[in-house]
């Protein structure tokens, strides 16, 4: 495993102990609401229309200011390509220390605190099936103090066991304990994984959570770990609870939904008191949910960035299925996955499938025009064009990479954020196309997809 390898496989297992702000993809660093939803017309029943908060943001506290004032440094930090090789050495030195440590210990020889550390030692360290050990053993002590993030601990190792079954068992365990941020955080890592990896069982899960999730929302306040520090926020609550509505619009069941959005939202009316950054995250997801069967935001990109002939232009409604995935400059991920979306659109391009990279200029995280355009010289080649950064407003984008399929009457089928490795063989693409277009999009054997790596 080399370094850089180390750091996705740390960041992707132990930060959902670490709870951090961000749930998934990588965050924008907006402070504006986004513009509301008109209501959807589709053939099929319409979704609950989404209420429009109040023209009136609340005025932003010192700490919010504060936390907007660091958001482009955060943001910045936290993108696994802008660590130096001396952070990233640093890290690989530690999981190596805390692999070898682990390797010695005997979890029956610990206990209580001790016994939750070395469960988290070993998730340092890459021993999922030692930290998964040592997380039930604490789960078995019947020691209160860190019980939910030890059911968290367990749930990350299994997943990295690759034992799905077991982990979506545990946590559905953790709905014997307080719904409290601890379980919400271990839920929304779990339902993610599942979606990402196309897992029906992710849509079963969100039922599973849904009455906790809608009971926790109308306490209209952050829900807050009832051990320990963590604290997810009202728009964290409500993004993860507008998930199961997103997935039965795509699994067809429009009716179900419909119910949802209804729950979700009178549980959190849009006159209730929230911070600015909850007002501007749910008005984004709720602008979101709103394009979903409805024709597609109009696109103006400013230049192409595969060729100097290539034209500038996102067809639709022409029959053919397209797929857009949008991102700011600074995303580092975002840009690595444009090789691959353009080898997806090389695949099809005989098929009436189409692919292109959306990227817009950020100039509240990178201020200098030349860094902006050093960055964009990367994507050259590629299946990428240059929009307005007013596009993200319109389609709702504050987390990246943001997905969305369009159908080809020019409806929007999909919206919602991308694994990065969702042009991979065999990936989240390539799923997801299947079950917005159907079989025939790509021939016999549906579309085809860029290589797994």
């Amino acid at each position: 495993m080399t370094a850089s390898q180390a750091l996705q496989w740390f960041c992707a297992g132990v930060m959902l102990v670490v709870y951090t702000s961000s749930l998934r993809g990588q965050e924008s660093p907006s402070s504006e609401p986004a513009p509301q939803p008109s209501v959807p017309s589709t053939n099929a029943a319409p979704p609950a229309v989404l209420p429009v908060p109040s023209a009136v943001p609340p005025v932003q506290t010192p700490g919010e200011i504060y936390k907007a004032a660091m958001r482009p440094l955060d943001i910045v930090r936290g993108s696994l390509d802008n660590w130096s090789d001396s952070e990233v050495g640093a890290l690989a030195v530690g999981m190596h220390k805390a692999h070898d440590a682990c390797e010695a210990a005997r979890p029956e020889e610990y206990a209580g605190d001790d016994l939750y550390d070395l469960a988290r030692l070993c998730a340092l360290g890459q021993d999922w099936t030692n930290a998964n050990a040592a997380a039930l053993a604490y789960v078995a002590s019947r020691v209160e103090k860190h019980r939910a993030q030890a059911y968290a601990l367990s749930v990350n190792a299994l997943v990295h066991m690759n034992a799905i079954d077991l982990a979506v068992a545990t946590t559905r365990e953790m709905l014997l304990l307080p719904y409290d941020a601890e379980v919400a955080y271990a839920f929304r890592y779990m339902k993610d994984n599942l979606e990402e990896n196309s897992n029906p069982a992710a849509l079963e899960l969100a039922k599973d959570e849904h009455q906790s999730i809608v009971a926790a929302l109308s306490q209209k306040v952050p829900l807050k770990a009832t051990q320990g520090d963590a604290v997810m926020s009202l728009g964290g609550l409500y993004d993860s609870a507008m998930e199961l509505a997103f997935w039965q619009r795509y699994a067809g069941e429009t009716d179900a939904a419909t119910n949802t959005v209804k729950e979700i939202e009178g549980a959190l009316p849009p006159e209730s008191p929230m911070s600015a950054a909850d007002v501007t995250a749910i008005a984004a997801i709720r602008l979101r949910y709103g394009m979903l069967g409805t024709k597609s935001p109009k696109l103006e990109p400013l230049r192409s960035l595969e060729s100097a002939t290539s034209k500038a232009d996102v067809p639709t409604g022409d029959g053919a299925l397209t797929v857009l995935v949008l991102f700011p400059d600074w995303c580092g991920g975002c840009r690595k996955m444009m090789k691959p979306l353009t080898d997806f659109a090389k695949v099809n391009k005989e098929t009436r499938i189409r692919a292109f990279g959306l990227v817009f200029q950020d100039d509240s995280v990178i201020p200098d025009p030349a860094a902006d355009e050093r960055l964009l010289k990367e994507l050259k080649g590629t299946s990428t064009l240059v929009v307005p950064s007013s596009t993200a407003q319109s389609l709702g984008a504050n987390e990246f990479p943001l997905g969305v399929i369009i159908d080809g009457d020019a409806r929007v089928g999909f919206v919602g954020v991308l694994p990065v490795n969702a042009f991979n063989g065999d990936g989240y693409v390539e799923k997801t196309v299947l079950k917005i277009g159907g079989k025939d999009l790509g021939g016999s054997s549906g579309p085809h997809n860029a290589k797994k790596e």
